[in-house]
């Protein structure tokens, strides 16, 4: 197995915002829905779409673990729509600490870069987040995600609070279960 070391920045908020973000001029009809229980074929998709070029491999699980995963009742999954086409989507996490709430992924489908939607979405993000009133909102990002990725959620108000060094699988290396693929 091929592993590539990454530098993870963990980065925190703790107050919430009192703004959102605007959406863009001619961005569209933008929509942000949870979508509770989503169905694994459809994560997949979401997931390897913005995740591959990224390496992201945490949620390549077989059908039992990422179900156990994705439709625990404190895993609260959100796809942003253009023009009713999926655009993005962010997943939070209330369970990681008492009075903490992660966000765990957040991505926009390469399609819909560069068009100012991950303000949009981060905005909504944080708020979702921060609708059980804890106490901090947490993200992490490292040196194989989106080149733009910490700067944008610094511009957001997240600041960092730990640096660590680690290694991860190269997504060619990383093999579904058989059954998992669809």
């Amino acid at each position: 197995m091929r592993l590539l070391r990454t530098r993870v920045t963990s980065l925190e908020m703790k107050a919430r915002p009192t703004v959102l973000a605007p959406i863009p001029f001619a961005a569209g009809t933008v929509a942000i829905t949870e979508v509770p229980s989503m169905p694994l074929a459809e994560y997949r998709a979401l997931y390897r779409k913005v995740g591959e070029a990224h390496h992201w491999t945490s949620r390549l699980l077989s059908d039992e673990r990422l179900k156990r995963e994705i439709h625990d009742g404190d895993t609260k999954i959100f796809v942003m729509t253009v023009d009713g086409r999926r655009a993005g989507w962010f997943e939070l996490d209330i369970r990681r600490a008492v009075n903490e709430v992660r966000i765990v992924h957040f991505g926009i489908l390469p399609e819909h870069r560069g068009r100012g939607l991950a303000h949009v979405m981060l905005s909504r993000a944080i708020v979702c987040a921060f609708a059980g009133d804890p106490g901090r909102v947490t993200i992490e990002t490292n040196t194989l995600d989106h080149p733009a990725a910490l700067a944008l959620y610094q511009k957001h108000g997240f600041r960092p609070y730990a640096l660590r060094d680690v290694q991860t699988p190269a997504i060619e290396t990383m093999r579904e279960p058989v059954r998992a693929l669809s």
